[in-house]
């Protein structure tokens, strides 16, 4: 048996001061109650490289990037305030990290040389686009726009110009999405739509196959959220807000199957999470405040039985940090 080290992104809150780190046991499921590790307000979104938690943050005089320093002794922050408003996602890319303001509809391109961070560029898809992300694809980004109901493509060859889009039908709301480890296969969830959509990633972007979640006319008003892909890539895992369930999905060459609606253990579930066994899943439930871990059939991919809950007030991300892995 062991024990994973992994950290909660927040929203700021009174309940909620920044960055919180907790542990759980693989083979029973246990989590500890998370704990502060870095004060980082409204860092809603995490990533993490060579030992560097990065977090879009938001302070009293502005908002912009924090890199959080995990080689420390106690956690560093460098922080570097250049936007209005708090970001959603994160991403390293290189001497690179992207950042998606879904409210200001821009993504901040930043750069880290010589342990100096700056401002590179902002790009922007206008007002209300509602960029939810950046994917890196190659020289290309991903950046979901789910107002306007597009992925925008970037190239970085050029300057981070913009290159095209996948187009979506008005109303579905392309929120996230996650490529195969060949970088052949695209999924996206569909927040407004509740749906999955796969693509062919090679020699630009084809159709492929789509799903929607929930039966028609059950749960009105629920919205879909995080995508994850199992390990071995056979299965695709989802949450959905206001029905408060998670989703299963088998991936069969270039189609999709639902196989699976079960409970989130709460209420509004946002980031959801695999160990890096692929043996549990964690989700986060922003609304009734808790962090819950469920067992899961790695040969079927099917989610069983609720392990453990603990309070996690405000919780929106979860990363595990596949570096600290401890016996116990």
């Amino acid at each position: 048996m062991a024990r994973l080290t992994g950290y909660l992104g927040t929203y700021r809150s009174p309940k909620s001061a920044g960055v919180f780190h907790f542990t759980v046991e693989t083979d029973s499921g246990a989590l500890s109650v998370p704990a502060l590790f870095c004060d980082a307000p409204d860092a809603k979104y995490l990533a993490l490289r060579d030992r560097t938690l990065a977090a879009p943050v938001r302070g009293e005089k502005g908002a912009g990037l924090a890199l959080i320093d995990l080689a420390a002794g106690a956690p560093r922050a460098q922080t570097l305030l250049t936007e209005e408003s708090g970001g959603c996602h994160v991403v390293f890319d290189g001497d690179y990290i992207h950042t998606a303001n879904f409210h200001a509809g821009t993504v901040s391109v930043y750069r880290r040389a010589e342990n100096a961070l700056s401002l590179h560029t902002r790009l922007s898809f206008g007002a209300g686009a509602g960029c939810h992300q950046v994917l890196v694809h190659g020289d290309t980004l991903l950046v979901p726009c789910m107002e306007q109901d597009r992925i925008c493509l970037i190239d970085k060859s050029a300057d981070f110009a913009q290159a095209g889009e996948i187009a979506f039908a008005p109303g579905t709301g392309p929120r996230h999405g996650v490529f195969d480890r060949a970088h052949e296969r695209l999924f996206v969830v569909e927040e407004k739509e509740c749906a999955v959509y796969s693509y062919r990633a090679q020699n630009g972007f084809s159709y492929a196959d789509q799903v929607v979640l929930l039966p028609p006319g059950a749960f009105p008003g629920s919205t879909a959220a995080a995508i994850r892909l199992s390990a071995d890539e056979r299965f695709l895992y989802v949450s959905v807000r206001g029905a408060n369930q998670l989703a299963v999905l088998a991936v069969e060459g270039e189609r999709l199957a639902l196989l699976q609606l079960t409970g989130s253990g709460g209420d509004h579930p946002r980031d959801i999470a695999l160990s890096p066994d692929g043996r549990l899943l964690l989700a986060a439930n922003r609304f009734s405040g808790e962090l819950v871990s469920f067992a899961v059939d790695t040969g079927s991919g099917l989610i069983g039985k609720e392990l453990c809950r603990v309070p996690a007030p405000e919780a929106v991300s979860i990363l595990f940090d596949a570096s600290i892995t401890e016996p116990v």
